[in-house]
């Protein structure tokens, strides 16, 4: 249906936070949440702190969904920017709360601590209570915790706003098919680099870049600022290596990184052979990295208008998962995403939410393409785990990442698979969907991986003193051909995908990277059970998704899937999946191109 734009707020109907925008209701909010933050602060019973933290995260997250959403849908809007400033400086004051509470928990004994999780008002949140406990042994005293955390707001976090104002307000120019000088939002990149003329794409990438290296030295001080002082603030906290927090934060174990970097590594090769035949259906060499979302020639790349986008997601999930199809549909109809394009507009797609209203919201910029019905379902996924994720606690429904991308993965592979039954889908449409499916392992097993290298070896030198512009481009460019191998052109690479890629610049996480190569290959692990089982699984995958929030990766492996993720084997059986996929693509390539072995 067609969509009337609100000013300054996007295709979404946020209504049901706030009616008016940033109006009388956010305002009462606003400060009654003050209110309570500052009695909090002043509790001394720990079990009502408990319950006061876990109102006051759910009423944060509301008010923070909101505004992130209307500076997501318009990154020029000063009066939204400000007031996220204002809003971070009462989150400075909920992260002294955090402290303090992670610090009274450190200091019970096991069996204070059995007592206090005895109470009936705490029930089921003692995972959460023993991993804050956890964490408060990497605080430095109360009051330094305290500076810490009023100072981000003009510092650690006031870099990231930077870099996503810069973001948000950057425009590049390329050269059309008909040769004409365009000018575009950063935002349109992403989609205007599946152009099916090479040259196209080649002038995006370097506009792109042009645009980027206007603004290189605000980035890399961006960039150089934000790792500096997470690095400062380890080494005062006595954390003993700067991948321990983000190990923390997605819920595993050193060992099962390694574990599942490891069984990547040892399969490069599947996603450059790929690459490779991508390549010779082109008529080049080597592909460049503006490539890599290349349409395939002589096939039919006709848009696909929005209406017709969620239409054809409802009706093709709805024979294998019913219930995900109804949710689509009624997340459509109650106008859940923001998807036009338009100026000032940030780039990338997300999908956020509120747990006090159990409702989620999607960001996206639809062009038509079908990498972008693909963007749509995996986000769709995201909200579908929210969904099944409504009864449980709010403190319970903080998962890590690398379990955030367990639904969205599986919603991907279940609209593609559907699509690849189909009796109307010919060997060309089916070409089109194995080439998407094989383009996105390329990604999360050579593109995900390369990004962690960099950011690894970028925190490692970062130790000793900012990095410098020339370092960061050749740190960039080492990781992908580390990853990529001779797959690509070493000439054709993008040493300048540290500046544009957002994910290194988030302030609340680091190494927003490797979680998603784990995500994939979970997924693809816990969709070859439901091949395997069919129906009779699917209550099984909601138990799982329902039990992210608490429980650690392992276990939820572990207490559903029966699998040790420490094990290789794990993952080499999900990579099995990605193999079977690149025979079919390959030996259909092969057919309708003629092309020789």
């Amino acid at each position: 249906m067609a969509t009337t734009l609100i000013p300054n707020s996007g295709d979404w109907d946020l209504d049901s936070f706030y009616g008016e925008r940033l109006g009388a209701d956010y305002k009462r909010d606003r400060e009654t949440f003050r209110d309570k933050l500052e009695q909090a602060l002043q509790e001394k019973d720990l079990a009502s702190l408990l319950g006061q933290w876990e109102s006051l995260i759910s009423e944060s997250e509301h008010m923070g969904t909101y505004l992130l959403c209307l500076r997501s849908a318009d990154g020029r809007d000063q009066l939204v920017a400000q007031e996220m400033a204002s809003f971070q400086s009462d989150g400075s004051r909920l992260r002294q709360l955090e402290v303090s509470l992670g610090e009274r928990l450190r200091k019970l004994s096991e069996a204070q601590l059995d007592q206090l999780l005895a109470n009936p008002a705490l029930k089921e949140l003692d995972y959460y209570c023993k991993r804050l406990r956890q964490r408060a042994l990497w605080q430095m005293p109360l009051e330094q915790e305290n500076l810490a955390a009023d100072l981000d707001v003009d510092g650690m976090s006031a870099w990231g706003r930077l870099y996503d104002q810069v973001a948000g307000r950057l425009e590049f120019d390329y050269q059309n098919a008909k040769g004409e000088t365009v000018t575009e939002p950063m935002s349109m990149k992403v989609s205007l680099l599946e152009d099916p003329d090479p040259e196209v794409r080649r002038s995006v990438l370097l506009g792109s870049n042009q645009a980027w290296k206007s603004v290189q030295d605000v980035a890399a001080a961006c960039l150089n600022a934000i790792a500096g002082t997470r690095l400062t603030l380890y080494k005062r906290r006595g954390v003993p290596h700067f991948l321990e927090p983000a190990l923390f934060d997605a819920a595993i174990e050193a060992g099962t990184l390694n574990s599942m970097l490891q069984a990547i590594a040892s399969r490069y090769e599947l996603p450059r052979q790929f690459l490779r035949l991508k390549a010779k259906i082109l008529g080049v060499s080597k592909l460049g990295f503006q490539d890599l979302s290349a349409p395939l020639p002589n096939l039919d790349h006709s848009q696909i208008a929005w209406e017709e986008a969620g239409k054809l997601l409802v009706r093709e999930s709805k024979v294998s998962y019913p219930e995900f199809s109804q949710f689509c549909e009624q997340a459509l109809q109650r106008r859940w995403v923001d998807w036009s394009p338009r100026e000032g507009k940030r780039p990338g797609g997300f999908c956020t939410g509120s747990t006090k209203l159990r409702e989620s919201r999607i960001f996206m910029t639809y062009h038509g393409a079908f990498g972008d019905l693909m963007t749509l379902t995996h986000e769709f996924g995201h909200a579908w785990h929210t969904h099944v994720m409504k009864q449980e606690r709010p403190l319970n429904v903080l998962y890590p990442m690398t379990l955030a991308e367990t639904a969205s993965t599986f919603a991907e592979n279940l609209l593609i698979d559907a699509l690849l039954r189909s009796p109307s889908t010919t060997k060309e449409q089916r070409l089109k969907l194995l080439d998407s499916r094989m383009e996105r392992a390329s990604a999360f097993l050579l593109n995900i991986p390369s990004r962690f290298l960099f950011e690894k070896r970028f925190y490692e030198e970062r130790a000793h003193g900012e990095v410098s512009l020339d370092r960061l481009h050749e740190l960039t460019r080492e990781a992908q051909l580390e990853c990529y191998g001779d797959s690509l052109d070493s000439e054709q690479l993008d040493s300048y995908f540290w500046a544009s890629k957002l994910h290194f610049y988030i302030t609340e996480v680091s190494f927003y990277n490797f979680p998603y190569s784990f995500g994939y290959l979970f997924s693809l692990g816990v969709y070859a059970q439901a091949q395997k089982r069919g129906d009779a699984f699917l209550p099984t995958y909601e138990r799982l998704l329902q039990a992210t929030g608490r429980r650690t990766a392992e276990q939820v492996a572990r207490e559903n899937l029966d699998v040790d993720l420490s094990q290789p084997q794990f993952w080499l059986d999900s990579l099995a999946l990605v193999e079977e996929d690149m025979r079919l693509f390959d030996e259909l390539a092969r057919e309708i191109y003629s092309l020789s072995s």
